[in-house]
This record gives C-alpha cells, structure tokens and sequence, in this order.
C-alpha cells in the first residue's frame, strides 16, 4: 500500500458510515481530474466498511492512548505467555496479572468504540461489542503492518486471529494450578529447611550442654584434687 493510497483509504474509512459511498466517488472524480487514474481505480474499488469495521478504524484517533495501552499489555501477556510455554516457571507469576491488565485494556477500548458508535447514530448492540472486542483482541497481537493500519485508521479487513497459541479459560487454569502447586512446593521445601535448621540447633544446643556438664565435672574434680593436696602439703609442713 502506497502512502498516498493509504492516507485516502484513511480519509474514508473515517469518513462518516453513511456517506462512505458519496465521498468515495468525490475522491475518484477529483483523483481522474488531478490526472491520476490509478489510484482513482484503487478507491473505486473499496468497499463499505462494516460496522465493525468503521468503529476500528476510529480507534486510531477516538481513543489513541488506550489503543497504545492495550498494543503494549498485548506484547507484556505474549512475551509471559512464551515464556511459559518455553518452560520458564518464573513466568507463572507473570500470567495472572498480565492476564487481567489485558482484558481491562481490552474493556477500555471497546467500551470507548461502543461509545463512538452510538454517538454517530448506529446501535452498540452485545454482538457488535462482542466483536470489536475480539477484534481487539486479535489487533493488540498482530504484526506491526496490521497494527499500524489500524493505528492509521485504513484498516480493509478484520485483524486476522491470534497466530500464537494463546491460553484459553482451560489453559489459564492449568498455569494457575501450576502456580499453586509451585508456591506450595516451595512452602514445603522452606518448611522442611527450617525444621532442619531447627533440628542442627538443637543438636548445637544438646552437645553444647553435655560439653559445659563435663566440664564442670572436670571443675570439680580438680578443685577436689586441689584441696587433697593442699592438705597433704600442710600436715607435712606441720611434721617438719
């Protein structure tokens, strides 16, 4: 897609729903007489846009800085998601939070469509939130040349699904059992370390004892001999 065709597929795409096919053939006629049939042909052969379509293509300006938002939690879950599925435990304690600040992105911007859609005179009903969201969804995870033809608002097409295996209710709830099991195998381990830390003290503590109980005896024992011989040496001094 050339800049200049982009730029005319945005122009309509943001156009007003119901005067989409008016202003197309303007942009035509007015393209044929700038001398350029070429891209005259391209814009005459775009279609309407559904619905779902034009609320998406609103989002680039409607709602820019949530949109930036939901691209980046996107790019948060997909990196902890990978990171999961490659084995790397750690990233359990990621899942759960990234999880929720995904959704709430996701929320954000359709309820913000939801909104531009009602203010132009057409009906935000479940199914048509339904599935800007799931189109939200899928956008937040697509390459940059889908991304960025949103961003700009000449999207033609729905994003296409997620093409990284994503997690679904199911396989959320086997990370989060992981991740009960995980911190109690950790508390378990903790536990038994610190009961053997409790039983090495003691010991300390046992043989400690023993060893001041022998040397008292030996204290004993020696100030016993030591009295023994100094009676020994006085009743001789007292001989002499």
């Amino acid at each position: 897609m050339s800049k200049e065709y982009g730029e005319a597929v945005a122009v309509l795409m943001r156009a007003p729903l119901g005067g989409f096919v008016a202003a197309r053939a303007d942009m035509v006629r007015a393209l044929r007489k700038q001398g350029n049939p070429d891209l005259a042909k391209h814009i005459a052969a775009l279609r309407r846009p559904s619905l779902i379509l034009w609320a998406l293509n609103q989002a680039g300006t409607a709602t820019a800085g949530e949109l930036d938002e939901l691209r980046a939690a996107g790019d948060r879950l997909r990196r902890a998601q990978a990171a999961l599925l490659q084995g790397d435990r750690s990233a359990v304690e990621q899942m759960s939070p990234a999880t929720l600040e995904h959704r709430r992105a996701v929320d954000t911007v359709t309820r913000r469509l939801g909104m531009v859609i009602t203010a132009a005179g057409h009906a935000a009903s479940a199914e048509t939130l339904r599935r800007l969201s799931d189109d939200l969804r899928n956008a937040s995870f697509a390459d940059a040349g889908e991304w960025s033809a949103l961003r700009a608002g000449r999207l033609l097409s729905e994003p296409a699904p997620a093409t990284f295996p994503a997690l679904d209710e199911t396989g959320l709830k086997r990370v989060f059992d992981a991740h009960a099991e995980h911190a109690a195998g950790t508390h378990r381990k903790q536990l038994a370390a610190a009961e053997a830390d409790v039983r090495r003290a003691e010991e300390l503590e046992r043989s400690a004892r023993e060893q001041e109980e022998a040397a008292r005896r030996r204290r004993e024992q020696a100030t016993k001999a030591l009295e023994a011989a100094r009676r020994v040496l006085s009743r001789l001094q007292q001989e002499g």
